[in-house]
Order: C-alpha cells, then structure tokens, then sequence
C-alpha cells in the first residue's frame, strides 16, 4: 500500500536551514521540540486523499526524536524518527518508521532555508528504494513534501504536501 509509505516524511523532522554553525543548527533542532498537528495530502496512484497528523517531537544535544500518528480516511499509522546531526560532516542522518516496508534510512544537508533529505526504503516502493523528502520550517508550522516515482522509473512525482502547526 503506497499510501503507508508516504507517512514517512515524519523522519525528516529533523533538519536545518542554511549553512549555520552547530549552535544555530541546534537552534533549529530545537523548533521541533513539542506538540505537532496538521493535514495535507498524499497521492495513491490517480487518488488525492487527505491525511491528518499528530506528533510530538523531542530535541536533545544533536538529535530529535518524534512519535506520533498519521490518518487517512480511517486508517492510522504509527510514525516515528531517531534522526541525529554530525556537526563534523554538517549531514542528517538517522531512520524512520511509518511506512509497511520497514525502518527506512533518511541522509541529508540543508539546501538554502529547506533540508532535503534522501530516503531509502528497506525495500522497493513504486519499483525502488529512493525517494527525497523536503521540509521547511518557519518555527510555528513547517511544510513537509516526499517526491518518488509513481511507477517504476517513471518520473519524479510530489506523492505528499502536508503543513504542521504548533500545537
């Protein structure tokens, strides 16, 4: 079901704007300390549906974990994220659960005011393991998107756009 793997963007909760020092990093970090709630979409095949989210997200010393649930129409799915910072390498990195397929792995640096972050699924999803996530956040709400392929080796697709806001 493509639909459970999209629920994955929860992993990219940890992330950084620009090209700021550790402390500023860890400022960032630090935006996604507490309590999260939204809606947005995600695509199956042809299909828009709408998803609701909750989270909660904890920051510690270079690293944020996140637990909460996701629903589309009546369906809820557990998310969660374990992602640390390495300051030394400036890069993210960590894992994620909320899609069928298993804990993915998330990597990436920031890009500007957004982080992008590659996914890679524990096995294929659409035909392979890839995928890219991108958030942007504004300290109040953040904007979540995960692009892949719909098919396999078909184009590059926005498969989920979901805004959290500060609870």
């Amino acid at each position: 079901m493509r639909i459970l793997r999209l629920f994955g963007f929860a992993a990219v909760l940890m992330s950084s704007a620009g090209n700021a020092s550790a402390a500023s990093k860890q400022a960032f970090i630090d935006l996604f300390n507490g309590a999260w709630a939204g809606s947005g979409t995600v695509i199956d095949g042809a299909v828009s549906w709408p998803v609701n989210c909750t989270a909660i997200g904890i920051s510690m010393t270079d690293r944020l974990t996140v637990e909460g649930v996701c629903t589309v129409s009546i369906l809820s799915v557990r998310i969660a994220a374990d992602i640390r910072y390495d300051p030394a390498s400036e890069r993210f990195s960590g894992t994620y659960i909320g899609a069928r397929v298993g804990p993915a792995y998330v990597s990436g640096k920031s890009k500007g005011d957004a982080i992008v972050l590659a996914v890679t699924w524990p096995e294929p999803v659409n035909g392979d393991t890839k995928a890219q996530m991108t958030i942007v956040n504004t300290g109040d709400k953040f904007r979540l998107t995960l692009r892949d392929s719909a098919t396999p080796g078909g184009r590059e697709e926005q498969m989920s756009d979901v805004i959290l806001l500060r609870k």
